[in-house]
């Protein structure tokens, strides 16, 4: 992610991201979003959310250890024990990022290319790249 758009989720979450800048023997986020400025918005909202339900319901502040793309979605790993409603948050913005372009934001699909698993658009699909059930089919064909 922009170094600009890492800054802004730091500066509107700070209880969040507290662990921005601690070294990596501490933490992860050390190096910063691993994953593309089209998710910006979907993290932010999450961090939106999770911080108005810390603060209005007493629940735990949420202070991510990592936040980047696995397998072509996003991954938001928070320190402790979220609640029910916080983990259902964070699931759901990990589920809604298989639908978004992670290079622009735009509706998206999970993809592969070659090995590699990512979400993307038609505009950002890398030449040759498969859907998942066409990687799966591969090699786990259902007529055989």
């Amino acid at each position: 992610m922009k170094e600009e758009l890492d800054a802004l989720l730091c500066s509107r979450y700070p209880l969040i991201f507290a662990e921005r800048n601690l070294p990596m023997k501490e933490t992860a986020m050390c190096w910063g979003f691993a994953c593309g400025d089209g998710w910006f918005d979907l993290i932010d909202t999450l961090c939106e959310r999770l911080q108005f339900w810390t603060d209005h319901n007493k629940a735990p502040q949420i202070v991510a250890v990592q936040v980047k793309e696995k397998w072509g979605e996003l991954r938001f790993y928070p320190r402790g024990l979220p609640n029910e409603a916080q983990w259902g948050m964070i699931w759901m913005a990990q589920a809604m990022s298989a639908r978004i372009c992670e290079e622009c934001g735009r509706p998206g699909q999970a993809l592969v290319n070659g090995h590699f698993h990512l979400t993307r658009c038609a505009e950002h699909a890398p030449e040759g790249a498969i859907t998942n059930a066409q990687y799966l089919d591969q090699w786990y064909p259902l007529d055989s």
